[in-house]
């Protein structure tokens, strides 16, 4: 029986008289339980009884669903909430009393934060002393981000005032484009120097560079050391609201001309949406602006978030309650956007606040992250009589700019083109009080778009007719322009854009587009007549003209193709930036979208990014796909080998967690809730809503047996000893069978409503049962009596797990949070809030020092059960997260999704770029054992240090013990046994690499080692030395077998051909030398007069000879017939390394510029570049399998890299996926659907028969 509700009484307020009509509606339906609501409403029980509870008003979203499940007039339901929030509202504002903070709210609402807000903007303190830095070094700067991301607060709040705190001698000019950017531009200029806005318009019109001289005259008054900082903010409306393209490329190029202005002293930067990345790429100047010159605007840390909420309420004399702090931080966790609506639910909440405290109660009174906005602007719009909620709907939509290919943005407009009449005052007073928008001088524009994202009734107005909201934006352009130029005819519509206005309604235009179409029409007729009287003439132009139209359709098809692959330049760089936008927050989206960038273009964005994501550490998860429903189950075995998997679609699969691409399969019979192995993992038991429990033989998948109960079991559980079966049953009961007998050996009673969850204890003395009453219930399996009843929840309870050692319980909720719970003392010792949705699922990992929670909001998350802080977010799955488990080893976690898939998950973190960090001065040497598994670098610190190649974690350091040496050069044996290490002093010593012991020395050499390169059958080792010699050693006698002299400057490298039986050499005085390796003769001398030479090295096949000059080209030699071949030019300073891959396809070339380039040896084609030091590049290598590429740099770090032509398939093994179709449209636009990964399905709301996104090459 459902447990009764709570009596409300109507008389106490607006709340508690929409809690009864609630109830009384659901009564009305046949007082239908809160569980069946659910099902209907798509929201939990617990939501919908809150709404009914009297404690707080329901979001409109809720109360709406709640009506619609009872069967309630839902345009009723939400003119009664309406009215319940506007007497709310009011009985709060007459309540208020003064306090701290009262007239200066600490938070801006969905407004950024302004140059007078510098003290309340808190929480970016790193980000701001980066881009300082960067305007320091550089002129120009464009600040990149997501909509929402805080890019105009830092900008405005954080970058102005900190220029400021320099001194008096910057000026700052603020510029949000619009409609006409140079305009715009001219008029704050004007502003600030008292000048004539349309005169400075028209000689900026007649050369952008006069923009130059203009700021020049505007720091005449400040002196020589006057500098000018002009900052424009949503650069993105030059795209979004500027039509004229001349306009758009005049102000582009006006603003790069400052900042490129030698003699100038302007610093620009630009603030841009991470969507509109895209239309940047399409315009080369910005292009090449761009290039170095981005600082990406990520989501804020927990701890920047931290400070954000609580210093502008500390510096206003308030305080934030802890327990809200918490809630904003976990629900911001998992939206990348989300800080103007963080800032908007505070300022409701201070609007709310109790004398000097800000609590929880009241944010979650106000809608929370996810309601603040939409329950603001539905009580604005409520509170409008009939009349003014049109004139709102009108003026919000003329607000919104529509996307093409983006998100819709806010579109600021002039006062004059909304209306002058009462109604539009009043409507915009309303709005401005509720800061929905924000009023200037002359324009009014939203707030921000969160509102456009975040109320629903918006986004519907949006939706309804987007092609008339298009056609109506295009004709307030048109007609606006037609005004300003005094009614030119020149302007008006003619043909198509006419024609499309003659079945419209216009309404909603203005005076000034009604008479813009008026005359259009007009002009339209009298055409007519005049083309009536041209007709027969025509008639024999148009013959010549089908032959002019033939040539220029040629022209046509070559200028399509040339779209087309700046369209997908375009493209590659907006997912380039999101991908980094995305990647703290959703790694596995970041891993896709750099994917999707390189199959549109390989740019030095693109294989950045893809750089920056698998630079990451993320847990990388293998899916489990073969399921046609979700799934709803998982199970590890007691020895780790098998994976069992339960799913709506009635089958049960067995994985094995190795080779996790095959299953067996076995069928239930109905829809699986919940799957159990027994202690010896032998048998399998699954629960299914026919209300049975069927055992499985693990090996021969053949049925043991079948317990029939009388309801469906959400959950089944063996005791440690097998003996045992426990059910958790739908109709509130918990079966105990005995295994063996087949037999029901009790059913417990306790709970009201369905039991959701079972576990035993580790000893089996306890049993653990949670659900639709909100309580966890101990029982004694034996006696079968209660031993406990936890504390009731807040909300259902899903999901039960004991520790290893049974002293203590996890539990999962509805109210989105975990709970570790004392088994002895009955309390809760942590409580988990980060998910925000309910937790569906928990589980111990391992040794129990990690939780694992699974949880509607789509995600699994780690908590450390010492520090009850969340460790790592598992993002992936793209619909809820239905159930988790963890390998008896601790080592794996399995999730099973609504999304039909579940994830096999480490439980370390994968990071396929290591860094190679622990030399303390620079690294100038790197090799790769012959088995691939170690890497050896050589540091100036005088040591020589092993790394393991898989991970790049350090297992050995080899230290000479030399004081103020350095290790120039490092070289393997080939069986992988000695490493040769060359040093300062001009020795050359040899270690072991199993004992890691030093075994000899090679001394001859009179100055520093350079270069070192055992012959292939190990015999010898060749060294060259800045003494202007070679030398070859025999490895048998450890002596000098040849002397080889020749070069009359420092010898710098030094390599054996494949067959041994040449060795070269390359100088600083300009020469590349071949010797024979047997008997030291010179062989050939290769030279070009390039300067000195730097690096060398063979083709596998012997055949070519790359060798590194001065001048910043990478040389390629036929070394038969002693010729070059090819020059591979692009580094702007010297080559210091090169290295051919494994197969000979590829070359890699390092330079001092800090980037290392990998080119096809074949079409001497650049295939990408890898920025990834800061110092310059002083070695490269491939590993023998060509996989990965080692550099080592200057920066006294080096980095393992996966070769480029790996990263495919390593991007999609750490996405583990497929973009689904919805992400494919946001992300990649209108273009067909393609799969990224062919060796996954395409995406959720994808065509499963889409074809695979074909790839440039990416290898040699």
């Amino acid at each position: 029986m459902p447990r009764p509700e709570r009596p409300v009484d109507p008389v106490d307020g607006p709340v508690q008289r929409f809690a009864v009509a609630l109830r009384e509606l659901r009564r009305s339906a046949g007082n239908p339980t809160y569980r069946v609501l659910a099902k209907r409403a798509h929201y939990s029980a617990t939501t919908l009884a809150q709404a009914a509870a009297g404690d707080q008003l329901p979001t409109l979203a809720v109360a709406s669903a709640y009506a619609r499940a009872c069967g309630g007039d839902e345009a009723q339901w939400t003119a009664r909430w309406r009215a319940a929030a506007a007497e709310l509202d009011a009985a709060s504002e007459a309540a208020g009393a003064p306090d701290p903070g009262a007239d200066r709210p600490p938070y801006p609402g969905l407004a950024a934060y302004g140059p007078d807000d510098a003290d309340l903007f808190c929480g970016r303190d790193r980000l701001v002393a980066e881009l300082v830095d960067r305007l320091a070094r550089q002129r120009f700067v464009a600040v990149v981000g997501a909509s929402g991301s805080g890019k105009s607060s830092l900008m405005r709040a954080g970058l102005v005032p900190a220029v400021h705190a320099d001194g008096d001698r910057w000026s700052t000019v603020l510029i949000t484009p619009g409609a006409y950017p140079v305009r715009e531009c001219a008029a704050q200029l004007a502003a600030r120097s008292g000048g004539d806005p349309a005169a400075l318009a028209a000689e900026l019109d007649a050369d952008p560079r006069n923009l130059g001289p203009a700021l020049s005259r505007l720091l005449a008054a400040g002196g020589p050391d006057a500098q000018c900082l002009l900052v424009v903010d949503q650069f993105e409306e030059v795209f979004s609201l500027c039509q004229d393209p001349a306009e758009r490329q005049a102000f582009i190029r006006m603003l790069l001309a400052a900042a490129h202005d030698r003699d100038g002293r302007a610093r620009v930067v630009i603030g841009v949406r991470a969507d509109f990345y895209a239309h940047c790429a399409r315009l080369p100047e910005l292009v090449a602006a761009l290039q170095d010159a981005q600082l990406i605007v990520g989501p804020m840390t927990p701890e920047e978030l931290s400070v954000a909420i609580t210093a502008p309420a500390a510096r206003s004399g308030l305080m934030v309650e802890k327990a809200l702090v918490a809630t904003i931080i976990a629900e911001a966790a998992s939206r990348p956007a989300a800080l103007p609506f963080v800032s908007h639910a505070l300022w409701e909440t201070w609007r709310r606040r109790r004398g000097t405290g800000l609590f929880l109660t009241a944010y979650q009174a106000v809608g929370g992250l996810d309601g603040a906005v939409a329950q603001s602007a539905e009580r604005c719009y409520g509170e409008l009589d009939e009349a003014h909620r049109r004139a709102a709907r009108r003026i919000l939509l003329r607000l919104t700019a529509l996307g093409d290919g983006t998100e819709d943005t806010r579109r600021r407009v002039s006062r004059a083109e909304l209306g002058d009449d009462a109604v539009t005052a009043t409507v915009l007073e309303s709005l401005a009080a509720a800061r929905l928008v924000t009023i200037g001088a002359h324009t009014v524009e939203i707030a921000h778009e969160a509102l456009i994202r975040g109320w629903p009734t918006l986004r519907d107005w949006l939706a309804a007719d987007r092609e008339s909201l298009r056609a109506h934006r295009r004709v307030t352009g048109a007609a606006a322009e037609w005004a300003a130029r005094g009614h030119d005819e020149a302007l008006l519509y003619r043909g198509s854009l006419l024609q499309e206005w003659a079945d419209r309604d216009t309404g909603e235009l203005n005076d000034t587009e009604r008479g813009f179409l008026a005359a259009s029409g007009a002009r339209d007729r009298r055409e007519r007549a005049r083309r009536r009287r041209r007709l027969r003439a025509t008639i024999g132009g148009l013959v010549a003209g089908l032959v002019t139209v033939s040539l220029l359709a040629v022209v046509a098809v070559v200028k399509t193709v040339e779209a087309s692959g700046q369209r997908d330049l375009a493209v590659a760089g907006s997912l380039a930036a999101q991908s980094r936008a995305v990647l703290s927050a959703q790694p596995d989206l970041a891993n896709l979208l750099a994917l999707a960038g390189l199959g549109h273009a390989v740019t030095a964005q693109t294989a950045a990014s893809a750089q920056a994501t698998m630079s990451a550490p993320m847990h990388v998860a293998r899916p489990l796909i073969g399921h046609s429903g979700a799934v709803t189950a998982v199970a590890f075995s007691p020895d780790g080998h098998s994976v069992a998997t339960g799913s709506a679609d009635g089958t049960v699969r067995l994985w094995n967690p190795a080779t996790p691409g095959r299953s067996a399969a076995v069928t239930h019979g109905g829809g699986v809730n919940a799957v159990a192995f027994n202690g010896t993992g032998g048998i399998l038991a699954t629960g299914g809503v026919d209300g049975s429990v069927r055992l499985w033989d693990t090996a021969t998948h053949q049925p043991l047996g079948r317990l029939t109960g009388d309801a469906a079991v959400n959950a089944v559980a063996f005791s440690p000893d097998g003996a045992t079966l426990a059910t958790a049953n739908d109709d509130g009961t918990t079966g105990l069978w005995d295994t063996a007998a087949r037999r029901r050996l009790a059913t417990l009673g306790g709970h009201v409503g369905p039991v959701y969850a079972v576990a035993f204890s580790p000893d089996g003395r306890s049993l653990a049962t949670g659900g639709d009453d909100n309580k966890v219930r101990l029982t004694d399996p034996v006696t079968h009596r209660t031993t406990a009843v936890l504390p009731d929840h807040p909300s259902e309870v899903f999901a039960v797990a004991f520790g290893p050692g049974g002293t203590t319980l996890a539990t999962g909720s509805a109210d989105g949070a975990a709970r570790i719970w004392d088994t002895a003392t009955r309390k809760v010792v942590a409580t988990l809030p980060g998910h925000t949705r309910l937790v569906r699922a928990v589980a111990f990992v391992g040794d129990g020092s990690t939780l694992v929670t699974g949880s509607w909001d789509g995600t699994a998350r780690l908590w450390s059960t010492t520090t009850h802080q969340s460790v790592a977010t598992l993002t992936g799955h793209t619909d809820q997260v239905l159930a988790v488990a963890a390998s008896p080893d601790g080592r794996s976690i399995v999730t099973g999704s609504m999304d039909g898939t579940a994830r096999l998950w480490g439980t370390t973190v994968s990071r396929p770029v290591a860094t190679l960090q622990g030399h303390t001065g620079h690294i100038d040497a790197v090799a790769f054992s012959p088995d691939g598994r170690t890497v050896a670098t050589g540091g100036r610190d005088g040591t020589a240090r092993l790394w393991d190649a898989a991970d790049g974690s350090l297992t050995g350091v080899l230290d000479a013990d030399v004081t103020d040496d350095f290790v120039l050069a490092v070289a393997f044996s080939p069986n992988g046994r000695l490493l040769a290490t060359g040093h300062r002093d001009g020795g050359i010593r040899l270690w072991d690499t199993g004992t890691r012991r030093r075994i000899g020395s090679l001394t001859g050499h009179a100055d520093d080692i350079a270069s070192l390169a055992f012959s292939p059958n190990g015999q010898m080792l060749a060294s060259a030395s800045i003494d202007h010699t070679a030398r070859l050693w025999s490895m048998a006698t450890r002596s000098t077998i040849v002397l080889l002299r020749g070069h009359t400057d420092w010898v710098d490298a030094v390599a054996f051909s494949p067959d041994g039986t040449t060795v070269a050499t390359a100088s600083v005085d300009g020469t590349a030398r071949l010797w024979d390796a047997r008997t030291g003769e010179p062989v050939a001398t290769l030279t070009r007069n390039v300067g000195r030479l730097t690096s060398l090295a063979f083709s596998p096949d012997g055949k070519l000879l790359a060798v590194a000059p001065a001048d910043g080209s990478a040389q390629l030699w036929d070394v038969a017939h002693r010729r070059e071949v090819a020059t591979l030019s692009g580094h702007t300073l010297e080559v210091t390394s090169v290295a051919f891959s494994p197969g000979g396809r590829s070359i890699a070339t390092g330079s001092r510029d800090g980037s290392t380039r990998i080119w096809n040896v074949s079409s001497r084609e650049l295939v990408l570049q890898l920025i990834d030091h800061v110092g310059w590049i002083t070695a490269v290598a491939f590993s023998p399998d060509g996989r990965t590429i080692a550099t080592t740099s200057w920066d006294r770090t080096g980095r393992l890299t996966p070769a480029p032509d790996t990263w495919p398939r390593e991007l999609c093994r750490r996405a583990g996926r497929n973009l689904t179709s919805s992400e494919w449209s946001v992300y990649v636009g209108p273009e067909p659907y393609r799969r990224l990964c062919p060796e996954f399905p395409s995406g959720q709301g994808a065509d499963p028969s889409a074809p695979v996104l074909t790839f440039p090459n990416l290898g040699g």
